[in-house]
């Protein structure tokens, strides 16, 4: 496939593989979206993105961690899946989420201590839950959801108060982490695990996604 140039202009040796393949697991220090009813080629629009090129997931996977890209899945349970987003600011989440007629968030970053998710309806907002521990910051909009319920968010910190609080408070607190992360994806519906890896039960077909950029 000769030499393909990646975002930053330098050059790779890396062959474009375009061959369809099942999906990669993923999920820790990375942020993603989940996007209903829409096909790769309409979130790549509406997301304004530039084309890279075509890529299976091994690939696409690769390169986006490698170089700073982003990948947008083949379709797998009605979903795209934008792996690897460069944008963690909720406002620009917010503006994203109101493309689409229904968007998940999710995003971890253990060194920033950084643990969000999101979901959107409609274009709208319906929850935002973002933890940052090392600014010590805190955004808790919207209605918790049972399934957050079910996983312990509740016990989390729930008011940016952090100024008021005591040494005891610190001690005592309970906060959420990248595999709280990993809990919401998979009860909201994806699971970026992809159960045991195996794929024996044949939930996801082979298929081949998109190497993109901003």
């Amino acid at each position: 496939m000769g030499w393909l140039k990646n975002i930053f202009g330098k050059k790779t040796t890396d062959v474009i593989s375009t061959e369809a393949d099942f999906p990669v697991p993923f999920g820790y220090k990375t942020a993603w979206y989940v996007i209903k009813n829409e096909t790769s080629l309409s979130v790549i629009e509406k997301l304004k993105l530039t084309v890279i090129s075509e890529a299976n997931w091994t690939f696409g996977l690769k390169e986006a961690y490698a170089k700073d890209g982003i990948f947008v899945s083949p379709m797998i349970d009605n979903c795209i899946l934008v792996i690897n987003l460069t944008h963690w600011n909720s406002d620009d989440i917010k503006d994203d989420g109101k493309l689409f007629s229904e968007l998940q968030y999710f995003g971890s970053h253990r060194v920033a201590d950084y643990y969000a998710w999101a979901k959107f309806a409609d274009g709208k907002l319906l929850r935002l839950y973002t933890y940052v521990g090392g600014e010590c910051q805190l955004e808790n909009e919207g209605k918790m959801t049972i399934e957050e319920l079910a996983l312990g968010v509740d016990k989390y910190p729930q008011e940016d108060n952090f100024d008021d609080w005591t040494d005891e408070d610190w001690e005592l607190a309970v906060f959420p982490d990248e595999d709280s992360v990993i809990g919401i994806a998979q009860a909201w519906g994806i699971d970026p695990f992809f159960g045991d890896g195996t794929f024996s039960d044949g939930k996801y077909e082979k298929g081949v996604g998109y190497l993109c950029k901003y």
